[in-house]
């Protein structure tokens, strides 16, 4: 039972968080043990601290070398650790007659004759270690002395919870400032995937209203994707919903199924796919299957692993629409496809312009954080 308590994984949890285990000695707590040893009129006071082998004094007043300078004991030598494992006041008045401690080396090593200690425990019932007085005389440690040791005590705690709400401020403060440096990060690299889209579009583009209709739906595109990051908090965002939500626009009953695994995606990765699945959309509406009222979509991936990567490989066809003849030349929306997939997520795209529609092939290598239940739908509807 002892050794239990002793070696209680929360409890020591609990003592670690502290960071007060071989610190240096500190003003505030030194004046707490003297003050103890002056008032209840006892040689020796400790605030003793019990690991699962030995116990640490963050401070100590009365104490005689070589222990005053290691500041620690073995378990050997410890009354302390009979009050975190009862979780009570331990009072001791003759030593060598109690059998409770008669054998604790203390008693020979350090000639103590009495002790009395109060628990120091948190909030959430763990007991630290001990506030403690040793007397080198048999002594009856009187009610008052008690009482006034276990406001010490509270005392002690008072200290103890103010330097953790001091350590989660500092951490929250770092977090904050993480995210903000964060957020400056993401900005910058939006803008930058903006005025990138921006160029290619103007270098494509015939006049300015293919300008302008090309670049507000890209735009748009990134618009909405940020948006389903923002409302996860920039955490993985589901690869299915980040496609069904680009397809939602355009799906008419049934006109778009999708089938494979769901996919967790890092949110920087998200933004990029996101902008594969608009130019895949974008071209079906102007040329393919999506113009016209009778087309439909099968978008259906599979997951691998290769070479410690997770590797996705996705087929679009289209079928349904206008009949499809292979182009002289592929335009901006396209070269801007081949041009995320291959040079941003480290794939590789496919196209072929079959007469029944446009089969293209994506292979995208992602850092999937999560895989989750299959996904496997009839159709999308323009609510999700």
């Amino acid at each position: 039972m002892r050794m239990s308590v002793l070696n209680d994984p929360a409890r020591l949890a609990a003592l670690q968080e502290t960071g007060l285990v071989d610190s240096d000695s500190e003003p505030a707590f030194d004046r707490i043990t003297a003050l103890a040893s002056k008032m209840i009129g006892a040689p020796v006071s400790l605030v003793s601290l019990v690991t699962a082998d030995r116990q640490f004094f963050k401070s100590a007043t009365g104490l005689p070398k070589p222990i005053e300078n290691t500041r620690e004991t073995p378990l050997s030598h410890s009354f302390c650790q009979h009050v975190v494992t009862t979780g009570g006041v331990l009072s001791v008045t003759d030593a060598v007659n109690d059998p409770r401690v008669k054998d604790n080396l203390t008693i020979r090593d350090l000639n103590v004759a009495a002790y009395l200690g109060v628990p120091l425990t948190t909030t959430e019932g763990h007991v630290l270690g001990s506030l403690c007085v040793l007397d080198l005389r048999p002594r009856q440690w009187s009610a008052d002395d008690v009482a006034m040791l276990l406001d010490f005590g509270r005392i002690v705690m008072d200290e103890i919870a103010l330097r953790e709400e001091i350590r989660l401020r500092r951490a929250a403060e770092a977090q904050q400032d993480f995210l903000i440096a964060e957020l400056h990060h993401r900005v910058k690299n939006t803008l930058a995937t903006v005025q990138a889209v921006v160029q290619m579009s103007l270098r494509a583009s015939t006049d300015l209203k293919t300008f302008s209709t090309g670049i507000t739906r890209r735009i748009a595109s990134l618009a909405n994707t940020h948006t389903l990051l923002s409302e996860r908090q920039w955490a993985a965002i589901s690869f299915t919903e980040l496609l069904a939500s680009e397809l939602a626009p355009y799906d008419r009953a049934g006109g778009v199924t999708l089938k494979g695994p769901d996919l967790r995606m890092a949110s920087q990765t998200a933004v990029t796919v996101g902008m594969v699945f608009h130019e895949l959309a974008t071209n079906a509406s102007k040329y393919g299957a999506l113009c016209n009222d009778e087309g439909s979509i099968a978008v259906s991936w599979t997951l691998r692993q290769d070479s410690g990567k997770n590797v996705v490989t996705l087929d679009w066809i289209e079928s349904g629409g206008p009949a499809v003849t292979p182009p002289q030349q592929h335009g901006f929306g396209m070269n801007l496809l081949r041009r995320l997939v291959e040079g941003q997520l480290g794939g590789k795209v496919a196209m072929s312009f079959e007469p029944q529609g446009l089969h293209a092939s994506v292979e995208i290598r992602l850092p999937i954080e999560e895989q989750t239940l299959r996904y496997d739908s009839p159709g999308i509807s323009t609510s999700r």
